[in-house]
């Protein structure tokens, strides 16, 4: 973040709202409704589902071989199951809160490391981890530069040939965000701000069957000396396929979310494109 106020308010806030219910914010809970524990785990089972059939198609190392870094972890709901698969992760958030839920959800799994952080950058070295995620989190950072900054951090802390995969609801409008709402992430965003840093678009994607609108994201670091053409740099440009993120993971779950109610109605405008 530019300053230290924002860092401290960022993470009053998200130390405050993950107090809202044992499984933090991250559960899009109905007022009044509580979740069933083995639904919340099922829920995370299945988005890294979605991850991992990507991770298959465009990866270069086995998961059970590969290093992974979740930007935005929260109490663990998807590195429960990453760890599962993969031989180490590394958790990172800049909720103190968060990180001792998830430590607590994830207690008996050796290989997973949690990471305080700043809210805007990676505290790992260059070139240490093979695949990076980030699910559900960039649609809440209010300040558009701080999410390319983050696309930049995982670029750099990705080994060459890794790939980071991240989500956000494309639906957004403001280019300022406010409280938990975050700004607009459009491609124009995305185009201009990563001018200089390297990376090839494999996927941007969305979910037919999604009324929300999330857009699903797969950038791959180049290899060392390689070159990437112009087109593949191109987000304004880059066809957007249709591919399944949210189909199927609430559709059987009885505890209420918010997402029943929303996938309930009329598509929202996708503004992805949008300059």
């Amino acid at each position: 973040m530019d300053s230290k106020h924002n860092v401290a308010g960022m993470r009053w806030l998200w130390n405050v709202l993950s107090l809202k219910s044992r499984f933090g914010f991250n559960s899009h809970l109905e007022r009044g409704h509580r979740w069933d524990p083995a639904e919340f785990h099922l829920t995370g089972v299945r988005f890294v589902e979605r991850m991992i059939e990507r991770f298959d198609e465009y990866g270069r190392v086995e998961a059970s071989r590969a290093q992974l870094l979740e930007i935005g972890c929260g109490v663990g709901r998807f590195m429960r199951p990453l760890a599962c698969r993969f031989k180490h992760v590394t958790g990172i958030d800049i909720s103190r809160v968060m990180l001792s839920r998830a430590r607590r959800y994830c207690a008996g799994l050796p290989n997973i490391t949690t990471v305080l952080n700043d809210g805007a950058s990676i505290p790992l070295p260059d070139n240490s981890v093979d695949y990076c995620v980030s699910a559900g989190v960039f649609q809440h950072i209010t300040d558009g530069a701080v999410v390319v900054n983050y696309i930049r951090e995982a670029l750099r802390v990705l080994a060459p040939g890794g790939l980071f995969l991240f989500q956000f609801e494309g639906n957004r409008t403001a280019a300022i965000g406010h409280n938990q709402t975050g700004a607009r992430i459009s491609a124009m965003l995305l185009d201009t701000g990563l001018v200089g840093t390297a990376y090839r678009i494999r996927e941007i994607s969305l979910d037919p069957k999604d009324a929300i609108r999330c857009v699903v994201i797969v950038l791959e670091k180049p290899l060392t000396g390689s070159e990437v053409a112009a087109a593949e740099r191109s987000f304004s440009t880059w066809p957007m396929s249709e591919r399944r993120w949210l189909s199927g993971v609430y559709d059987d779950v009885q505890t209420r979310t918010q997402m029943h109610a929303r996938q309930a109605q009329a598509p929202m405008k996708l503004t992805f494109y949008e300059d």
